[in-house]
């Protein structure tokens, strides 16, 4: 199978495997290039967020104390010395550009710029930025523009990247054109982890958003399979990205009892509650539980953006609940999921899950074939 997501990402397969902060996705990265796809490292975990009213903070019990370049430049290491040996595998870097995140991401995103200036093998093999949850367009403008927040222009400092963006709307993905993004990611609201503010499916979104932009367009929320991507084809998108579906892999740097929680779930064991920065969706469990009485609790506040005592319990209940994971715990650690856990049974190798949705696309067109 060959589709405009090959010539874009110079991958052999049009899948992404999400930024899943604010975990570690390294191991998982570096596996998904050498299956063919396209691997993200995650960077959400490797530096603070300032929440207004509430001050700042940072998920230290996962990456530690170094800063965030120092922490980048690590998993960058390792995901180069695992593919070293692929010719054709890619990888890309997920930096959120959400309001409380801002001051790490530039950092970051000079980070990657500076080394991919710098060094030969990291121009060669990381081919995708890929920004997230929050506004594109002051990426993509000189610093000087006193009516954008002051930021780094992506393009113009590396033109050679593909900038990808994930939206969960059609005004979002219009101002990503506006930007000069290259590739949009629509997320509908079934994925795992950040998801929209408004309840908009993927079936709904992706089809909208190819017809109201002039750019490539990748679907997000709730793909896992052969079948689900050449869905994703049929509604006019250039290739899926997979979040959820590929923690749940035996290379994958998540916990064992977060994959196995994952096999576990029915299509109604998730649940949407207000994260850090936005509404977030968990797999159901006691933490879940509670964030979503959280929520409920401080709302209408909490979806105002407010600050608020609810936002500081959320937050909390976010943080040491991620800590509850290294302790066996599970029950009391936010297990972030989509809707697709429910179509998740096993826990294959990124090789084996990447193979089996080829075949499985290839199976699915060919079944289609004889509807004609």
């Amino acid at each position: 199978m060959h589709t405009p997501f090959n010539d874009i990402y110079h991958t052999r397969h049009p899948i992404i495997q999400a930024g899943m902060g604010p975990y570690d996705t390294t191991k998982l990265a570096a596996a998904v290039a050498r299956a063919g796809g396209l691997g993200l490292i995650s960077t959400v975990g490797m530096g603070s967020f300032n929440m207004p009213g509430i001050g700042e903070f940072k998920y230290s019990a996962i990456f530690g104390d170094d800063p965030p370049e120092k922490l980048l430049e690590k998993s960058i290491d390792i995901v180069l010395r695992e593919i070293e040996a692929v010719p054709d595998a890619k990888f890309g870097i997920n930096i959120p550009v959400s309001e409380e995140f801002i001051p790490t991401a530039s950092r970051l995103i000079k980070y990657v710029i500076d080394r991919v200036k710098a060094d030969p093998a990291v121009k060669e093999k990381c081919t995708a930025i890929v920004t997230s949850a929050g506004d594109p367009l002051p990426w993509s403008v000189d610093p000087g523009d006193k009516k954008l927040p002051t930021s780094i222009p992506i393009k113009a400092e590396l033109p050679g990247i593909v900038w990808t963006h994930v939206v969960p709307s059609v005004r979002a993905a219009r101002r990503c054109e506006k930007a000069g993004v290259d590739v949009i990611v629509a997320s509908g609201r079934e994925g795992g982890a950040h998801c929209s503010w408004r309840d908009t499916s993927t079936m709904v979104l992706v089809p909208e958003v190819v017809q109201a932009v002039n750019k490539p367009v990748v679907a997000a929320g709730g793909f896992c399979d052969g079948g689900s991507l050449v869905a994703a084809l049929a509604m006019g998108a250039i290739g899926i990205q997979m979040g959820t579906r590929m923690i749940a892999t035996k290379e994958s740097d998540f916990e064992h009892s977060w994959k196995e929680l994952l096999t576990k779930a029915t299509e109604e064991d998730t649940l949407v509650a207000r994260g850090f920065f936005g509404p977030m969706r968990f797999v159901r469990n006691k933490r879940a539980v509670e964030l979503v009485d959280a929520t409920v609790r401080g709302a209408p506040d909490l979806y105002k953006g407010n600050p608020t005592g609810s936002t500081q319990e959320i937050i909390d209940l976010e943080v040491s609940g991620l800590e509850n994971l290294f302790k066996g715990k599970i029950d009391e650690t936010p297990v972030l999921g989509g809707q697709v856990a429910g179509r998740i049974h096993d826990i294959p190798t990124v090789k084996e899950l990447v193979d089996r949705i080829m075949a499985g696309a290839e199976a699915t067109l060919e079944r289609i074939q004889r509807f004609k």
